[in-house]
Parts: structure tokens; C-alpha cells; sequence
């Protein structure tokens, strides 16, 4: 197995505006099981299983197999993919990738010959129904119901409020 650091003079991938150095793995059958978080870019050349966070680019190379949740902003699938991918920027999925698994991105590009097999969803979207759900929750905690009475707390009138006595439910179990 080898692990590579390339010099930005070497070779540079740019996410964003930002010029990031590309960390390499590569073995031929090397497997590495964890939680990783990269601050750059990554080039996968074995397998993976776990958690990946990579705050640039992933390349799975055609040798690499990566079975994970991921979050990274940019990400192109050479090799086999498996699990979660969140790419904020652009996901492509070439023509000898293979992906099995979910997707959230605003840009998915797959190549012909590639084989994808899950749901995608958009960032966008997601976000927003993330941002409604919790608008609910929060005007939910911020309403006062210290002066209310039952009536206006519970739909309907006090009348349709029943309460139970010990014996009204027969809760015998019978063979």
C-alpha cells in the first residue's frame, strides 16, 4: 500500500477557489476501515469501508472500491462506489463507474456506460424541506400555552374528553 502527498506544484485540483493537495492511496488489495477526514482532495486506489469526509475532490479510481457515507464537494467515480455520497458540488459517475447507493447533489453527470442503481436526491430541495421542518418545530416552541385553557390546547370541546378508570379496559390475556 502507498500513501502519496503530492505538492501543489506537482499537481493541483482546485475545489472552490482553493488550490488543494491530493492525497493518494493506492494497493492492490489493501482495505482501510474507519472514519476519515481528509482537509484536501483524495485519489482512491483500494478499498474503503466506512466514513469519508473530504473537503475537495474524490476520485475513485478503477481499482478503487468504496463502500462508505460520504461528504465531499466534488467526486468522480472511475472504479465501484457503495453507500451515501452528499457532493455539494459536481458528482460523475464515468464510464466504467459503478454506483450502488444514494446520491445528494445539484450535479449529477453519468457518463454512458455507467451503472447507477439508487435514488438521487437534489441539495437544494432537501435543504429546503430541512429549513421547513424546522421553522415547524420552532414555531412550536414558541408558542405559550401557559394561560390556555384545555379548550384551546386540545381540538374539539372539554366533552370529548373521556378519562379511563381502573376496569374500563379489559386487559386480560386469554389463551
Amino acid at each position: 500500500m502507498v500513501f502519496s502527498s503530492k505538492g501543489i506544484e506537482d499537481q493541483e485540483v482546485t475545489a472552490g477557489e482553493d488550490s488543494k493537495t491530493l492525497l493518494t492511496i493506492i494497493g492492490n488489495k489493501a482495505k482501510i476501515e474507519g472514519k476519515l477526514d481528509i482537509s484536501h482532495s483524495i485519489e482512491i486506489g483500494c478499498e474503503i469501508v466506512g466514513e469519508l469526509k473530504v473537503d475537495g475532490q474524490m476520485v475513485i479510481q478503477k481499482e478503487g472500491v468504496v463502500s462508505a457515507d460520504v461528504t465531499t464537494i466534488d467526486a468522480k467515480i472511475i472504479g465501484k462506489f457503495e453507500g451515501n455520497l452528499k457532493g455539494s458540488g459536481k458528482v460523475e459517475i464515468t464510464e466504467t463507474g459503478i454506483v450502488n447507493g444514494n446520491i445528494k447533489t445539484d450535479s449529477l453527470i453519468i457518463s454512458e456506460g455507467g451503472v447507477f442503481s439508487g435514488k438521487v436526491t437534489r441539495m437544494s430541495q432537501a435543504d429546503e424541506k430541512d429549513k421547513k421542518k424546522s421553522r415547524i418545530k420552532e414555531d412550536m416552541l414558541e408558542k405559550d400555552y401557559g394561560d390556555e385553557s384545555k379548550e384551546d390546547m386540545v381540538p374539539g370541546n372539554e366533552e370529548d374528553i373521556k378519562e379511563f378508570e381502573p376496569g374500563d379496559i379489559d386487559d386480560t390475556l386469554k389463551l
